[in-house]
């Protein structure tokens, strides 16, 4: 907070002279108006209607002649006005200025609005929740229509767009029949310029600037530049705008990859002799099964992330009765990253462990040679065991990852009113998305010469194991292990056309009926490539590696260093070791018990495969082919007098779904020789098809009334579904895990949409053009909840853990919002320059679910009882600046998540700041940060104690200056 004294000193300090709102009327971004009247929502392709303020109280236009308005200001009116004037319940985040969002990242804005959470990837924002339900329960749409996204499911990535495109996004939390389905938790409308809501002639804005991630400790370049041209009549607009981005971040983490809950077995000793004690001895904890973690690693990510998004948008009215409108937008994301990792699986029978009076795992040794060596009794007591009794192992890894993707959106728009009340509107469109994945999984390793511990509370409150560095970073001791390739594709495409006619009627209740239609079509293809029939060809640490492949990368400051993290850890070059990897010489050498006879033949197989022993194959099993169709029509009524407005309505939808895939059966599972990784041999491939329908009725009513001239009420009440996500939907099935954890995964094609039924009540009071106080309560009955579950499941005589989405959970969640802003306009002089803005939102649950985690009930995915977010700003004498802290409560991540136990996030709070200066009423300087204070990610699992992950992100600065003409 120091940053806010001197800046108020360079306010007090500065004598430039102040704007008032008529000034700002002309800087301002414009705010559309729409022939819909206040408050209409759009209809695809169009900005939903946000217009001035009709009805200010005479008390703020006498004031304004002092008060201070610039950007932050415009653009906390300009959202007032959207949430005042809608006649459903609505929050909204405005452009500060053209091509100036409020923050770098659209997700990082959406966070400031009540009850809006959000989820980060490398340090940026990513994902959404809206009143506790999560990403895939919210519709996101561009400009009133679904842009296809390089995800798995239909959750938006609001890290593909950048913000200097957008003018604003609505979020609209009441549904209304206009509106398009799909969001339980809200409706998102991310809406960019258009060239006929703005000032006319030419006007450009751009930015130069980099990006400062303080542990990757490197600056990369940040540009963007909007231009916009309107002819003085306008009757023509045009409107282009442009960003290239390129970050390079550091993802820092400590984990647990899950806690295996069960009675496995323990290696102990009774009597001075070591002894395998199984799960069912006594010597166990007395009552319920014991939680033992499943392995522990220090990581390191290193990422290069490159953006380039346009967009644009032609617009023609050649008459007052014709408005023609051509948008398009496109993103190309790409993310390359290095991944060096130490790992250590916990594999049983466990040593000597000690467990608390939670049944969790506080200690434990894995075995060494030393071991086995002085205690040559215990292996011949227990001849299953292999590696000769050794598990005691380590794991370098280094995995070369990539996402790369590009999306697409083009459309166009027609509004027609062939009379003064009837208004037609045709809107068509269509979207797409690509992603590839091209990763390496690169593995070495050794069997330990010695035994380790593992502790679970050393390490300032973190994990630990009793590490010998000097062996474990020995180039000599390692040997090849594991190796997995992939290049995995994506592909989404879609369509839409809406016909909508809106009728105005006139000297009655009945405003306005608006009838429409739609038809949707989307096809999302999953295909997966790798080298599965192949990743264990050095499985068990047999095979040496050559001289000059490994070096060592020193990590001592590894989440701030301390903790007793092992200093280095092994990279490769990852060409050469490939190339090793490939050499018929390095394939021959016998391992996993094979005669040199046995190898050769080995050998000669896997180079006989498709791209040789690591190319990546096409697994048809892992195909997910999905095609939905939805045909939808709709009646929305609007009614109202002077104190009051409403609509109600009914949107009717039905779902075809035809998912397409092949069949692939296991025909045996092996244990690979001096590993514990299961191998599965496939039969042929059968292509497969299944079929799935459903029809929806979904009623809608909003009331809003207006107490006073400052002071409304509303109401609301809906039913809304969401759909199963496209991939969920797949045939597929794939298996994999170890021999203590077998694992499958795949989807579900008879999922039906999760459904909920909304009842909302609001009070807002509007004190000022920019502030305003609201509370709000809301209710939501939910049935066939759709969530990732791992849960056990029989399958080739063995216990599988089973994870794929399933229905059936019901619930209610329900809540209390309160938000507000307010400047300080009135006090004059400094002060006045200062204004607040935060809200609080609360939300309690109750779920439904069957009976398999009884001993740890699980409530929502995403839900945070408590949120809250809080903002200081000052603007006056050409600084703009601001500092916000958003928080949120300890969450449900999945509660069924690695060996199906519940993943939780600790509460987290961040905190970001924005300070500009104008240099001249052309040019800007600015600076943004965000998590400043440097917050670290903490997970568990079940409870507190089973630690799961610390992850540190750093500290993220942008800066450069701005122009605009």
């Amino acid at each position: 907070m120091r940053s806010w004294w001197i800046l108020a000193a360079l306010g007090a300090s500065c004598s430039l002279p102040s704007m008032t709102l008529a000034q700002v009327a002309a800087e301002a971004p414009a705010v559309p108006t729409d022939a819909q009247g206040p408050g209409a929502l759009a209809l695809p392709g169009q900005a939903s209607a946000a217009p001035q303020d009709q009805a200010a109280p005479t008390a703020d236009a006498g004031a304004a002649a002092d008060i201070v308005v610039t950007g932050i200001r415009a653009s906390l009116s300009s959202s007032a006005q959207v949430k005042r004037d809608a006649n459903q319940i609505v929050d909204s985040i405005t452009a500060v200025d053209v091509g100036k969002f409020p923050d770098a990242n659209i997700a990082e804005s959406l966070q400031r609005i009540t009850g809006v959470a959000i989820d980060r990837s490398g340090g940026e924002g990513q994902f959404i929740t809206v009143r506790g339900l999560g990403p895939e329960f919210n519709t996101v749409l561009v400009n009133g229509r679904v842009m296809a996204t390089d995800n798995a499911g239909r959750e938006f990535s609001f890290d593909v767009l950048s913000s200097n495109m957008i003018q604003r996004t609505d979020v609209y939390k009441s549904p209304v029949p206009e509106l398009q389905e799909g969001g339980i938790g809200a409706t998102v409308n991310i809406v960019t310029a258009r060239p006929l809501e703005g000032r006319t002639g030419f006007h450009a804005a751009a930015q130069v600037g980099g990006i400062y991630d303080t542990l990757r400790d490197k600056v990369s370049p940040d540009f963007a530049a909007t231009a916009s041209y309107a002819n003085p009549d306008k009757t023509f607009g045009v409107l282009l705008a442009g960003s290239y981005t390129r970050r390079k971040n550091q993802i820092d983490t400590i984990a647990i990859d899950g806690w295996i809950n069960g009675r496995p077995d323990i290696a102990t000793t009774i009597g001075g002799v070591p002894t395998l004690v199984t799960g069912s001895d006594p010597r166990y904890p007395a009552t319920g099964n014991v939680n033992v973690p499943q392995s522990l690693y220090y990581q390191r990510a290193q990422e290069e992330r490159e953006r380039i998004n346009v967009s644009g948008a032609i617009q023609l009215r050649p008459t007052d009765r014709l408005e023609i409108t051509v948008d398009g937008i496109y993103s190309r994301f790409n993310i390359s990253g290095e991944i060096r990792r130490m790992d250590n699986f916990l594999a049983a029978p466990y040593y000597q462990p000690t467990f608390n009076g939670n049944n969790t795992a506080t200690g434990l040794s894995m075995l060494g040679r030393d071991f086995i060596a002085q205690n040559p009794q215990f292996l011949a007591a227990n001849p299953t065991l292999t590696n000769n009794g050794v598990n005691a192992k380590i794991d370098h890894v280094y995995n070369l990852t990539n996402r790369k993707s590009d999306s697409y959106q083009i459309g166009g728009n027609v509004k027609w009113n062939p009379v003064d009340n009837v208004e037609l509107r045709f809107d068509a469109s269509v979207t797409g998305a690509n992603r590839t994945s091209p990763n390496q999984y690169l593995v070495i390793g050794a069997l330990l010469p010695y035994t380790y511990q593992f502790q679970l509370g050393s390490g300032e409150g973190v994990p630990s194991i009793s590490y010998d560095n000097a062996i474990i970073n020995n180039p000599d001791l390692m040997r090849l292990h594991y190796m997995a390739f992939d290049n995995n594709r994506t592909r989404d495409r879609g369509s839409e056309y809406h016909l909508d006619t809106k009728w105005d009627v006139d000297d009655s209740i009945l405003k306005s009926v608006t009838l429409g239609g739609s038809y949707t079509e989307r096809r999302k293809i999953n295909r997966q490539f790798n080298n599965s029939d192949s990743n264990c060809t050095y499985c068990g640490y047999q095979v040496p590696i050559a001289a000059g492949l490994l070096k060592a990368y020193n990590w001592t400051d590894l989440l701030g260093g301390g903790r007793d993290i092992p200093p280095s850890v092994f990279e490769f070059d990852a060409d050469a070791f490939v190339a090793y990897l490939n050499d018929p010489a390095t394939l021959n050498i016998p391992s996993n018990g094979r005669t040199p006879a046995q190898q050769a033949a080995f050998a000669q197989q896997v180079q006989a495969l498709p791209g040789g022993p690591f190319g990546v194959r096409e697994q048809l099993r892992g195909t997910v082919n999905v095609q939905e169709r939805l045909t939808a029509g709709y009646i929305s009524m609007q009614f109202g007098n002077e104190r009051w407005t409403g609509n109600a309505g009914v949107r009717v939808i039905r779902t075809d779904v035809l998912s397409s895939g092949f069949n692939t059966p296991v025909t045996s599972i092996a244990n690979t020789p001096g590993d514990d990784t299961l191998q599965y041999t496939y039969g042929p491939a059968t292509a497969v098809s299944l079929r799935n329908s459903y029809v929806n009725a979904l009623p809608s009513a909003n009331i809003k009334y207006n107490l006073t001239d400052k002071l409304i009420a509303r109401a609301a009440f809906s039913q809304t579904i969401t759909r199963p996500t496209l991939t969920d939907l797949g045939v597929n099935n794939d298996f994999g895990g170890r021999i203590a954890v077998p694992l499958s995964s795949g989807g579900n094609p008879s999922l039906l949409p999760f459904r909920s039924t909304n009842y909302d009540l609001a009070l807002e009071w509007y004190i000022s053009r920019v502030s305003y106080i609201s509370v709000g309560g809301f209710y939501k009955d939910l049935s066939d909840f759709l969530e990732l579950q791992t849960l056990p499941v029989d399958r080739f005589g063995r216990v599988f853990q089973d994870t794929r989405t399933r229905n059936g959970q019901t619930g209610k969640i329900k809540g209390i919002e309160v938000g507000g802003q307010y400047s300080f306009d009135a006090l004059g002089g400094l002060i006045s320059g200062f204004g607040v803005t935060g809200n609080y939102t609360y939300v309690s649950s109750s779920a439904e679910r069957d009976q398999t985690l009884a001993d740890y009930p699980c409530g929502y995915n995403g839900l945070s009882p408590h949120s809250a977010n809080g903002s200081i700003f000052y603007e006056k004498y050409g600084i703009s600046a601001r500092a916000s802290y958003n928080w949120r409560s300890e969450y449900l991540r999945n509660c069924r998540d690695s060996q199906s136990r519940p993943r939780n996030r600790s509460s987290y709070g961040q905190l970001d700041f924005n300070v500009s200066y104008d240099l001249t009423p052309n040019f800007q300087v600015y600076v943004q940060g965000v998590n400043v204070t440097n917050q670290y990610i903490d997970e568990w699992s079940a409870i507190e104690e089973r630690f799961l992950l610390l992850q540190d992100t750093g500290a993220r600065y942008n800066f450069g200056i701005r122009a605009k003409f």
